[in-house]
Protein backbone atom coordinates (compact mmCIF):
# COMPACT_ATOMS: atom_id res chain seq x y z
CA UNK A 1 0.00 0.00 0.00
CA UNK A 2 2.63 2.08 1.06
CA UNK A 3 4.55 1.63 -2.30
CA UNK A 4 1.46 2.48 -4.49
CA UNK A 5 0.82 5.85 -2.25
CA UNK A 6 4.37 6.91 -3.38
CA UNK A 7 3.88 6.17 -7.30
CA UNK A 8 0.48 8.05 -6.97
CA UNK A 9 2.49 11.15 -5.41
CA UNK A 10 5.14 10.91 -8.25
CA UNK A 11 2.86 10.43 -10.48
CA UNK A 12 0.67 13.27 -9.20
CA UNK A 13 4.09 15.62 -9.15
CA UNK A 14 4.58 15.04 -13.01
CA UNK A 15 1.02 15.62 -13.56
CA UNK A 16 1.59 19.13 -11.96
CA UNK A 17 5.07 20.63 -13.61
CA UNK A 18 3.66 19.23 -16.98
CA UNK A 19 0.31 21.39 -16.48
CA UNK A 20 2.60 24.54 -15.58
CA UNK A 21 1.19 26.52 -12.20
CA UNK A 22 -0.86 29.49 -11.25
CA UNK A 23 -0.58 31.95 -8.77
CA UNK A 24 -2.34 34.67 -7.62
CA UNK A 25 -1.15 38.01 -7.88
CA UNK A 26 -1.85 41.56 -6.59
CA UNK A 27 -5.04 42.74 -8.09
CA UNK A 28 -5.86 45.08 -10.39
CA UNK A 29 -5.03 48.45 -9.61
CA UNK A 30 -7.95 49.97 -11.23
CA UNK A 31 -10.54 47.60 -9.23
CA UNK A 32 -13.24 45.63 -11.04
CA UNK A 33 -13.13 46.01 -14.64
CA UNK A 34 -14.35 43.87 -17.84
CA UNK A 35 -13.30 44.71 -21.58
CA UNK A 36 -10.16 46.18 -20.86
CA UNK A 37 -7.61 45.94 -23.12
CA UNK A 38 -3.92 45.04 -21.80
CA UNK A 39 -0.16 44.00 -23.80
CA UNK A 40 3.45 44.49 -22.24
CA UNK A 41 6.29 46.34 -23.04
CA UNK A 42 9.89 45.22 -22.16
CA UNK A 43 9.17 43.90 -18.68
CA UNK A 44 5.95 45.34 -17.57
CA UNK A 45 2.95 44.49 -18.25
CA UNK A 46 -0.43 47.90 -18.68
CA UNK A 47 -3.71 47.63 -18.52
CA UNK A 48 -6.21 50.24 -19.08
CA UNK A 49 -9.45 50.86 -20.42
CA UNK A 50 -13.03 48.75 -19.69
CA UNK A 51 -16.37 49.42 -18.22
CA UNK A 52 -16.35 49.32 -14.33
CA UNK A 53 -19.00 47.11 -11.75
CA UNK A 54 -21.23 50.52 -12.07
CA UNK A 55 -21.70 51.08 -15.72
CA UNK A 56 -18.45 53.46 -15.88
CA UNK A 57 -16.48 53.95 -18.69
CA UNK A 58 -12.47 54.26 -18.41
CA UNK A 59 -9.84 55.59 -19.31
CA UNK A 60 -7.70 55.08 -16.55
CA UNK A 61 -4.45 53.33 -17.34
CA UNK A 62 -1.78 51.07 -14.94
CA UNK A 63 1.66 49.70 -14.91
CA UNK A 64 1.76 46.24 -13.36
CA UNK A 65 5.57 45.26 -12.54
CA UNK A 66 5.95 41.54 -11.96
CA UNK A 67 9.22 42.37 -9.76
CA UNK A 68 7.51 43.38 -6.58
CA UNK A 69 3.86 42.75 -7.81
CA UNK A 70 2.46 45.97 -7.61
CA UNK A 71 0.48 48.37 -9.99
CA UNK A 72 0.96 51.86 -10.53
CA UNK A 73 -1.20 54.35 -12.07
CA UNK A 74 0.24 56.05 -14.72
CA UNK A 75 -1.45 59.09 -17.59
CA UNK A 76 -4.54 58.22 -18.66
CA UNK A 77 -5.44 56.91 -21.77
CA UNK A 78 -5.76 60.34 -24.09
CA UNK A 79 -8.49 59.27 -26.19
CA UNK A 80 -12.34 58.96 -24.76
CA UNK A 81 -13.19 56.31 -22.39
CA UNK A 82 -14.60 53.54 -23.77
CA UNK A 83 -14.13 49.33 -23.81
CA UNK A 84 -14.15 46.75 -26.10
CA UNK A 85 -11.29 48.63 -27.62
CA UNK A 86 -7.79 47.18 -29.14
CA UNK A 87 -4.09 47.08 -27.71
CA UNK A 88 -0.94 45.49 -28.55
CA UNK A 89 2.73 47.21 -28.07
CA UNK A 90 5.55 47.75 -30.76
CA UNK A 91 9.01 48.27 -30.01
CA UNK A 92 8.83 50.04 -26.82
CA UNK A 93 5.50 52.09 -27.21
CA UNK A 94 1.92 50.92 -27.01
CA UNK A 95 -1.01 51.26 -28.19
CA UNK A 96 -4.61 51.62 -27.84
CA UNK A 97 -7.61 52.19 -30.17
CA UNK A 98 -10.92 51.52 -31.57
CA UNK A 99 -14.06 50.29 -29.54
CA UNK A 100 -17.24 51.63 -27.90
CA UNK A 101 -18.40 53.62 -25.20
CA UNK A 102 -22.32 52.73 -24.41
CA UNK A 103 -23.59 55.57 -22.96
CA UNK A 104 -23.03 58.18 -25.53
CA UNK A 105 -23.82 54.99 -27.99
CA UNK A 106 -20.03 55.98 -29.87
CA UNK A 107 -17.97 54.00 -31.51
CA UNK A 108 -14.19 54.93 -32.08
CA UNK A 109 -11.44 54.45 -35.08
CA UNK A 110 -8.91 56.64 -33.34
CA UNK A 111 -5.28 55.18 -32.51
CA UNK A 112 -3.36 56.67 -29.86
CA UNK A 113 0.89 55.78 -28.85
CA UNK A 114 1.67 55.46 -25.31
CA UNK A 115 5.54 56.36 -24.59
CA UNK A 116 6.44 54.76 -21.12
CA UNK A 117 9.96 56.81 -20.67
CA UNK A 118 7.90 59.74 -21.18
CA UNK A 119 4.65 58.75 -19.74
CA UNK A 120 2.88 60.60 -22.45
CA UNK A 121 -0.10 59.90 -25.32
CA UNK A 122 -0.12 60.96 -28.83
CA UNK A 123 -2.52 60.46 -31.47
CA UNK A 124 -1.38 58.68 -34.77
CA UNK A 125 -3.40 58.04 -38.03
CA UNK A 126 -6.64 56.81 -37.84
CA UNK A 127 -8.18 53.40 -38.87
CA UNK A 128 -9.48 54.30 -42.22
CA UNK A 129 -11.90 51.48 -42.26
CA UNK A 130 -15.67 51.21 -40.16
CA UNK A 131 -15.42 52.20 -36.97
CA UNK A 132 -15.72 49.17 -34.53
CA UNK A 133 -15.14 47.56 -31.06
CA UNK A 134 -14.44 43.74 -30.19
CA UNK A 135 -11.96 43.78 -33.33
CA UNK A 136 -8.40 42.31 -32.63
CA UNK A 137 -5.10 44.13 -32.49
CA UNK A 138 -1.72 42.60 -32.33
CA UNK A 139 1.99 43.11 -33.72
CA UNK A 140 4.90 41.47 -35.00
CA UNK A 141 8.02 43.47 -35.75
CA UNK A 142 7.88 47.39 -36.38
CA UNK A 143 3.89 46.14 -38.22
CA UNK A 144 0.74 46.10 -36.08
CA UNK A 145 -2.21 44.11 -37.37
CA UNK A 146 -5.95 44.90 -37.03
CA UNK A 147 -9.42 43.78 -38.19
CA UNK A 148 -12.67 41.72 -38.22
CA UNK A 149 -15.18 42.86 -35.24
CA UNK A 150 -18.43 44.29 -35.40
CA UNK A 151 -19.37 48.13 -36.28
CA UNK A 152 -21.75 50.34 -35.28
CA UNK A 153 -24.43 48.81 -37.44
CA UNK A 154 -23.54 45.83 -35.58
CA UNK A 155 -22.64 44.27 -38.56
CA UNK A 156 -19.56 41.60 -37.78
CA UNK A 157 -16.69 42.09 -40.31
CA UNK A 158 -14.19 40.31 -41.57
CA UNK A 159 -11.10 42.95 -43.12
CA UNK A 160 -7.79 42.41 -41.69
CA UNK A 161 -5.22 45.82 -41.43
CA UNK A 162 -1.22 46.77 -41.21
CA UNK A 163 -0.06 49.62 -39.81
CA UNK A 164 3.31 50.26 -40.31
CA UNK A 165 4.84 52.51 -37.58
CA UNK A 166 7.54 54.21 -40.05
CA UNK A 167 5.49 55.42 -42.38
CA UNK A 168 1.69 56.42 -39.80
CA UNK A 169 0.05 54.29 -42.62
CA UNK A 170 -2.94 51.79 -42.38
CA UNK A 171 -2.52 49.48 -45.29
CA UNK A 172 -5.63 46.96 -46.29
CA UNK A 173 -4.30 43.59 -46.10
CA UNK A 174 -6.06 39.77 -47.39
CA UNK A 175 -9.43 39.54 -45.04
CA UNK A 176 -9.63 37.31 -42.39
CA UNK A 177 -10.45 33.54 -43.69
CA UNK A 178 -12.75 32.35 -41.50
CA UNK A 179 -16.41 34.32 -41.26
CA UNK A 180 -16.80 37.44 -40.20
CA UNK A 181 -17.12 37.68 -36.59
CA UNK A 182 -16.74 39.47 -32.97
CA UNK A 183 -14.47 38.96 -29.68
CA UNK A 184 -12.10 36.93 -31.30
CA UNK A 185 -8.19 35.50 -29.86
CA UNK A 186 -5.10 36.33 -31.18
CA UNK A 187 -1.37 36.07 -30.48
CA UNK A 188 1.52 36.13 -32.22
CA UNK A 189 4.55 33.84 -32.42
CA UNK A 190 7.69 34.30 -34.99
CA UNK A 191 6.29 36.51 -37.56
CA UNK A 192 2.89 34.74 -37.88
CA UNK A 193 0.06 36.13 -36.41
CA UNK A 194 -2.91 33.16 -35.12
CA UNK A 195 -6.37 33.87 -34.36
CA UNK A 196 -9.75 31.95 -33.74
CA UNK A 197 -12.85 31.88 -31.56
CA UNK A 198 -14.78 34.34 -31.44
CA UNK A 199 -18.83 34.87 -31.93
CA UNK A 200 -20.06 35.23 -36.02
CA UNK A 201 -23.30 35.13 -37.22
CA UNK A 202 -24.30 31.76 -35.92
CA UNK A 203 -22.30 31.79 -32.67
CA UNK A 204 -19.58 30.98 -31.11
CA UNK A 205 -16.50 29.20 -32.99
CA UNK A 206 -14.10 27.36 -32.37
CA UNK A 207 -12.12 27.20 -36.28
CA UNK A 208 -8.19 28.79 -36.05
CA UNK A 209 -6.32 30.27 -38.33
CA UNK A 210 -2.46 31.64 -38.77
CA UNK A 211 -1.81 34.42 -40.49
CA UNK A 212 1.70 34.58 -42.73
CA UNK A 213 2.43 38.38 -42.03
CA UNK A 214 5.22 38.37 -44.95
CA UNK A 215 2.93 36.42 -47.76
CA UNK A 216 0.09 38.16 -46.48
CA UNK A 217 -1.74 34.37 -46.19
CA UNK A 218 -4.69 32.25 -44.33
CA UNK A 219 -4.09 28.67 -43.40
CA UNK A 220 -6.40 27.07 -41.43
CA UNK A 221 -5.02 25.39 -38.28
CA UNK A 222 -6.68 22.64 -36.23
CA UNK A 223 -9.98 23.92 -33.99
CA UNK A 224 -10.12 24.65 -30.66
CA UNK A 225 -11.67 21.23 -29.28
CA UNK A 226 -14.51 24.10 -27.94
CA UNK A 227 -16.40 26.67 -29.60
CA UNK A 228 -15.94 29.73 -27.11
CA UNK A 229 -16.42 33.64 -27.71
CA UNK A 230 -15.28 36.70 -25.62
CA UNK A 231 -11.89 34.31 -24.62
CA UNK A 232 -8.84 35.40 -23.89
CA UNK A 233 -5.37 33.97 -24.97
CA UNK A 234 -1.80 34.70 -25.00
CA UNK A 235 1.79 33.32 -26.27
CA UNK A 236 4.88 32.18 -23.98
CA UNK A 237 8.07 30.83 -26.57
CA UNK A 238 6.77 28.91 -29.52
CA UNK A 239 3.53 27.85 -27.77
CA UNK A 240 -0.33 29.98 -27.49
CA UNK A 241 -2.92 29.45 -24.90
CA UNK A 242 -6.66 30.19 -25.04
CA UNK A 243 -8.75 30.35 -22.25
CA UNK A 244 -12.28 31.31 -20.62
CA UNK A 245 -14.83 32.91 -22.50
CA UNK A 246 -18.91 31.64 -23.24
CA UNK A 247 -20.23 28.76 -24.93
CA UNK A 248 -23.57 28.71 -26.95
CA UNK A 249 -25.91 28.92 -23.89
CA UNK A 250 -24.32 32.25 -22.35
CA UNK A 251 -21.93 29.83 -19.57
CA UNK A 252 -18.82 31.25 -18.33
CA UNK A 253 -15.97 29.20 -18.79
CA UNK A 254 -12.58 28.54 -17.00
CA UNK A 255 -10.81 25.71 -19.22
CA UNK A 256 -7.30 26.20 -20.35
CA UNK A 257 -5.87 25.21 -23.81
CA UNK A 258 -2.45 25.08 -25.30
CA UNK A 259 -1.69 25.09 -29.03
CA UNK A 260 1.76 23.75 -30.75
CA UNK A 261 2.28 25.26 -33.66
CA UNK A 262 4.98 22.42 -34.81
CA UNK A 263 2.53 19.77 -33.88
CA UNK A 264 -0.49 21.34 -34.73
CA UNK A 265 -2.35 20.45 -31.88
CA UNK A 266 -4.13 21.51 -29.02
CA UNK A 267 -4.01 19.86 -25.54
CA UNK A 268 -6.24 20.58 -22.30
CA UNK A 269 -4.56 21.88 -19.09
CA UNK A 270 -5.57 22.15 -16.08
CA UNK A 271 -8.34 24.61 -15.71
CA UNK A 272 -7.59 28.15 -14.58
CA UNK A 273 -8.04 28.58 -10.86
CA UNK A 274 -9.98 31.59 -10.67
CA UNK A 275 -13.67 32.28 -11.51
CA UNK A 276 -14.70 31.66 -15.10
CA UNK A 277 -15.11 34.77 -16.72
CA UNK A 278 -15.49 36.50 -20.20
CA UNK A 279 -14.26 39.56 -21.70
CA UNK A 280 -10.81 39.26 -19.07
CA UNK A 281 -7.41 40.77 -20.54
CA UNK A 282 -4.26 38.26 -21.33
CA UNK A 283 -0.57 38.93 -22.04
CA UNK A 284 2.84 37.46 -21.17
CA UNK A 285 5.71 38.75 -20.35
CA UNK A 286 8.69 36.92 -20.74
CA UNK A 287 8.29 33.21 -19.96
CA UNK A 288 4.69 33.91 -18.06
CA UNK A 289 1.17 34.21 -18.66
CA UNK A 290 -0.87 37.24 -16.89
CA UNK A 291 -5.25 36.88 -16.96
CA UNK A 292 -7.19 38.89 -14.75
CA UNK A 293 -10.19 41.11 -14.71
CA UNK A 294 -13.66 40.42 -16.56
CA UNK A 295 -17.45 39.49 -16.11
CA UNK A 296 -17.85 36.18 -14.18
CA UNK A 297 -21.56 35.71 -15.12
CA UNK A 298 -21.90 37.41 -18.51
CA UNK A 299 -24.17 40.08 -15.93
CA UNK A 300 -22.15 42.43 -14.61
CA UNK A 301 -20.57 40.40 -11.82
CA UNK A 302 -17.19 42.13 -12.71
CA UNK A 303 -13.57 40.53 -11.37
CA UNK A 304 -10.70 42.36 -9.96
CA UNK A 305 -8.04 39.63 -9.60
CA UNK A 306 -4.80 38.74 -11.33
CA UNK A 307 -2.97 35.75 -11.97
CA UNK A 308 0.38 34.30 -13.71
CA UNK A 309 0.94 31.19 -15.34
CA UNK A 310 3.95 29.59 -15.22
CA UNK A 311 4.29 26.72 -17.72
CA UNK A 312 7.35 25.13 -16.02
CA UNK A 313 5.91 24.68 -12.77
CA UNK A 314 8.82 26.72 -11.22
CA UNK A 315 7.53 29.84 -9.59
CA UNK A 316 10.26 30.55 -6.76
CA UNK A 317 12.47 32.99 -7.85
CA UNK A 318 11.75 32.69 -11.25
CA UNK A 319 10.23 36.11 -12.03
CA UNK A 320 13.98 37.32 -10.63
CA UNK A 321 15.75 35.00 -13.06
CA UNK A 322 13.68 37.00 -16.18
CA UNK A 323 14.65 40.45 -14.69
CA UNK A 324 18.00 39.15 -14.06
CA UNK A 325 19.19 39.04 -18.22
CA UNK A 326 19.09 41.53 -20.48
CA UNK A 327 19.11 42.00 -24.02
CA UNK A 328 20.01 45.39 -26.15
CA UNK A 329 19.88 47.06 -28.23
CA UNK A 330 16.14 45.95 -29.42
CA UNK A 331 15.79 46.81 -32.31
CA UNK A 332 19.53 45.77 -33.64
CA UNK A 333 21.37 45.91 -36.64
CA UNK A 334 24.64 44.33 -36.89
CA UNK A 335 24.96 42.59 -33.54
CA UNK A 336 23.01 42.43 -29.75
CA UNK A 337 24.57 42.04 -26.90
CA UNK A 338 23.19 39.49 -23.84
CA UNK A 339 24.42 40.12 -20.08
CA UNK A 340 23.51 38.24 -16.92
CA UNK A 341 23.38 39.69 -13.31
CA UNK A 342 25.11 36.69 -12.38
CA UNK A 343 28.63 35.47 -13.19
CA UNK A 344 27.46 31.71 -14.07
CA UNK A 345 27.23 29.84 -17.33
CA UNK A 346 23.60 30.78 -19.06
CA UNK A 347 22.66 28.46 -22.34
CA UNK A 348 21.59 30.71 -25.48
CA UNK A 349 19.37 29.55 -28.55
CA UNK A 350 18.20 32.15 -31.59
CA UNK A 351 14.93 30.86 -33.74
CA UNK A 352 14.39 32.08 -36.35
CA UNK A 353 10.41 33.00 -37.37
CA UNK A 354 10.24 29.50 -38.81
CA UNK A 355 11.22 28.29 -35.47
CA UNK A 356 14.49 27.43 -37.02
CA UNK A 357 17.49 26.77 -34.24
CA UNK A 358 19.79 29.51 -35.88
CA UNK A 359 22.57 29.83 -32.97
CA UNK A 360 23.24 27.61 -29.63
CA UNK A 361 26.12 28.12 -27.83
CA UNK A 362 27.02 28.75 -24.16
CA UNK A 363 28.37 31.80 -21.96
CA UNK A 364 29.28 33.23 -19.02
CA UNK A 365 27.59 36.56 -17.99
CA UNK A 366 27.78 38.14 -21.18
CA UNK A 367 28.28 37.87 -24.55
CA UNK A 368 27.86 39.64 -28.02
CA UNK A 369 26.42 38.17 -30.96
CA UNK A 370 27.22 38.98 -34.10
CA UNK A 371 23.92 39.30 -36.23
CA UNK A 372 25.27 40.87 -39.66
CA UNK A 373 24.75 37.89 -42.31
CA UNK A 374 21.45 37.39 -40.22
CA UNK A 375 17.95 38.38 -42.73
CA UNK A 376 16.13 40.81 -41.29
CA UNK A 377 12.96 39.96 -38.85
CA UNK A 378 12.29 38.81 -35.64
CA UNK A 379 14.00 36.14 -33.94
CA UNK A 380 13.52 34.37 -30.67
CA UNK A 381 16.03 34.56 -28.01
CA UNK A 382 16.11 31.86 -25.54
CA UNK A 383 18.93 32.11 -22.39
CA UNK A 384 18.54 29.63 -19.65
CA UNK A 385 20.76 28.67 -16.72
CA UNK A 386 23.01 25.46 -16.77
CA UNK A 387 20.05 23.29 -16.20
CA UNK A 388 17.50 24.41 -18.63
CA UNK A 389 15.21 24.68 -15.62
CA UNK A 390 14.92 28.69 -15.36
CA UNK A 391 14.54 30.21 -19.13
CA UNK A 392 13.88 34.26 -20.50
CA UNK A 393 12.99 34.28 -24.08
CA UNK A 394 12.63 37.54 -25.60
CA UNK A 395 11.53 38.47 -29.01
CA UNK A 396 14.52 40.67 -30.96
CA UNK A 397 13.58 42.38 -34.21
CA UNK A 398 16.50 42.52 -36.55
CA UNK A 399 16.75 45.61 -39.09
Amino acid sequence: MRIFFLILILIAEKTSFGQGLWTPKADFGGGYRAGTVGFCIGTKGYVGTGIDNFGNKKNDFWEYNPINDSWTQKANFAGAARYWAVGFSIGNNGYIGSGFNGSLNTYYNDFWKYNPSTNTWSAIANFPGAKRYNAIGFSTGSKAYFGIGRDSSLIFKNDFWEYDTLTNIWTQKNSFAGTARGPAVVFSIGNNLYVGTGNDSVGPTKDFWEYNTVSNTWIQKANLPVSRCNATGFAIGMKGYILTGIDSINNTHNDFWEYDIISNNWIQKVNFPGNPRMFAVGFSIGQKGYIGTGDSTGSGAFLKDFWEYDPNGNSINETNFINSISIFPNPATNHFTIEAKENKIFSLRIINKFGQKVTEKKFQKKTEVDISSYNRGLFLIEVCDERCVKCHTEKVLIE
